[in-house]
């Protein structure tokens, strides 16, 4: 990192000479005409001298300067800088996040001015460029920003469960910190509710659905031409696409919600920094990090276009931060890969590229060409399953016949949006290259593998360390996630569906699976963790849809087939058949010779009950 002082013009700084402030207008720095050390701090470690140059750029075109001489940006301004449509309702809790970040350490929601100063702090803290000068939970610190106090719900009232004269703020000229610290480890102390971090649910919906927003955006510009930008800005803008945004983050909320284990604070008006904590920390340990790239675009890298532009995300260099797909996906959109990005590890996301290994509708449900197509990856992959959940079918046990209908009812009432009531969208992240095995209790995987629901639950099911059951794949039974394919560990024969222990599983036809949370099912103990928040489903499900994308990076995919190529020519040499040059050809020759068959498959049923 350089020295970044910045300028006050808006002229380029030459290559041979670093950009000053200009001194002689330095009342329009801070309210107190000078920037704070943790300010000054940041600009110069954190902080190109390019990155320099654009924030204060920036805060140059959208500053106004108010009847006290002090510089700063307008509610108004900053809303119509960021650019999000009004439906979604995200741009002024952006701002009074970024007011609230600005005043640090001093954090609080007043009518404080966004200043330089403040800019210069609220930019760092959303980019992750704060290590070592800011030494607080950046999640934590967004969370809060985004807070409300109890006078700010309505009809919002303290629990009256908590007596005023238990509280030692009522006495605190005879209370020490340390007796404080003594009365909190012995239960004595009773915490004020009114000072917990908490955020509205309906905003909550308004963050997400921003977020969801914003990688949708960024994703659509990614390598896009000019009139692909335009078509683009038409979809993303218009009610329908923003209508199905808002449904997909009321679903990931509502889930959200059941993380509360507190009596105290009403659940159904605000989601704490408790619950907030736990959802994500299982669930979504990147859900923030889509601003990240957003506010780098719209202050760090040059947007310094005029205030008054509509078309913010789509003007300005672009710099990729988010997987573009080699081929087109049924199931990937760009909603599903925005929430699947909260879930999957930040290396997978990083990645330029995405390639489609797999995909049922364009390769056929053969396990034949799953294999051919997914073996010998040499990275990380994530398979999709889209799926139906068909309670009327006579060849499978109906969801309510399971169980009391706790199980039914779980799933089909946790979204109240009609789309979810039916379809499941599964999914599984394998962290190792696939394998191939006869024996029914022998897996593969490692402990980064997790399993995952994104509809009609927002849930990840990481590993338990428990056994290293994560992935099982036999072509003459399917493939099955946390379990073993046997009735017990003592037996050695594969079993139905109903009898084995898989979490999740798809028969060898890749047309039927099932998906499973039972704790008391089987005697193994289970590989991934239970559901946070529903004690018990098992449901039977048709595939619409089974994708599997390799997230190795640009060079897995052409080793893979490399890999492939060598192993066809060796099979040809041992046949002493002659390779024409033309792949297809050698593949339907190879196939009349029986050294190859991508069509035969062994079946079994077992959905019969």
């Amino acid at each position: 990192m350089g020295n970044n002082n910045s300028s006050n013009t808006k002229k380029k700084p030459s290559k041979t000479s670093k950009p000053k402030h200009d001194t002689s207008n330095i009342s329009l720095l801070s309210p107190n005409g000078r920037i704070s050390r943790i300010s000054n701090e940041l600009l110069k470690r954190k902080f190109s001298q390019i990155e320099s140059y654009s924030l204060r750029a920036s805060f140059d075109n959208l500053s106004t300067i108010n009847e006290r001489g002090i510089a700063h940006i307008s509610k108004g301004a900053f809303i119509g800088y960021l650019g999000f449509p009004d439906d979604i309702g995200a741009g002024p809790l952006i701002y009074r996040s970024f007011t609230y970040l600005a005043n640090y350490p001093s954090v609080g929601h007043t009518n404080a001015l966004l200043t330089y100063d403040g800019l210069i702090k609220a930019v760092a803290v959303y980019c992750n460029l704060t290590e070592d000068i800011i030494n607080e939970d950046r999640v934590k610190l967004l969370f809060d920003s985004f807070s409300i106090s109890d006078n700010d719900i309505h009809n919002e009232q303290k629990d009256p469960s908590i007596s005023s004269e238990s509280s030692i703020s009522q006495i605190p000229q005879l209370v020490t910190p340390e007796d404080t610290e003594f009365l909190k480890a012995i239960g004595f102390y009773e915490t004020d509710h009114s000072k917990i971090s908490k955020v509205r649910k309906q905003d909550m919906v308004k963050i997400l659905t921003g977020l969801i927003w914003l990688m949708s955006s960024e994703m659509s510009s990614i390598n896009a031409s000019s009139e692909e930008l335009k078509q683009n800005l038409k979809k993303i803008i218009s009610p329908k696409f923003i209508n199905q945004i808002h449904e997909d983050a009321v679903h990931v909320v509502e889930h959200m919600v059941r993380y509360d284990n507190s009596t105290n604070i009403k659940s159904d008006q605000v989601i704490t920094w408790l619950t907030f904590s736990n959802f994500i920390e299982r669930n979504a340990p990147n859900i923030f990090r889509g601003f990240l790239p957003f506010i780098y675009g719209q202050f760090l890298i040059g947007l310094t276009l005029s205030q008054q532009r509509s078309d913010t995300l789509f003007q300005g260099p672009k710099v990729q931060y988010w997987p573009k797909l080699d081929l087109h996906s049924d199931i990937l959109n760009q909603m599903n890969m925005g929430l699947l990005s909260w879930m999957l590890p930040e290396s997978v996301i990083k990645r330029r590229y995405w390639n489609c290994l797999y995909s049922s509708s364009k390769h056929g449900f053969s396990m034949n060409r799953f294999h051919r197509n997914v073996f010998k990856y040499p990275g990380p992959t994530l398979m999709l399953i889209h799926a139906d959940i068909d309670i009327s079918s006579q060849r499978r046990k109906s969801v309510s016949s399971i169980s009391s209908g706790a199980g039914k009812n779980e799933v089909m009432a946790t979204s109240k949006n009609k789309k979810h009531v039916n379809t499941l969208l599964l999914g599984a992240y394998v962290a190792d290259p696939w394998k191939s095995t006869s024996n029914p209790k022998t897996c593969f995987g490692s402990e980064e593998c997790a399993l995952f629901e994104v509809l009609p639950v927002f849930e990840k099911f990481p590993a338990t360390k428990f056994n290293s059951n994560y992935v099982y794949y036999n072509p003459s039974f399917g493939i099955g996630f946390g379990g073993i394919a046997t009735s017990s560990i003592t037996s050695n024969v594969i079993t139905t569906s109903e009898r084995n222990s898989f979490s999740l599983q798809v028969d060898n036809t890749l047309q039927f699976g099932r998906y499973r949370n039972d704790a008391a099912h089987h005697e193994v103990k289970p590989t991934y963790r239970l559901s946070a928040t529903r004690q018990y489903f098992d449901i039977p499900f048709e595939v619409i849809e089974i994708e599997v994308f390799g997230l190795g990076g640009d060079l897995a995919k052409e080793k893979q087939e490399k890999e492939w190529e060598w192993e066809e020519a060796e099979a040809a040499k041992r046949s002493g058949f002659k390779r024409s040059g033309n792949k297809e050809e050698d593949k339907e020759i190879l196939k009349l010779a029986g050294i190859i068959d991508e069509d035969s498959r062994k079946e079994i049923q077992i959905w019969e009950s």
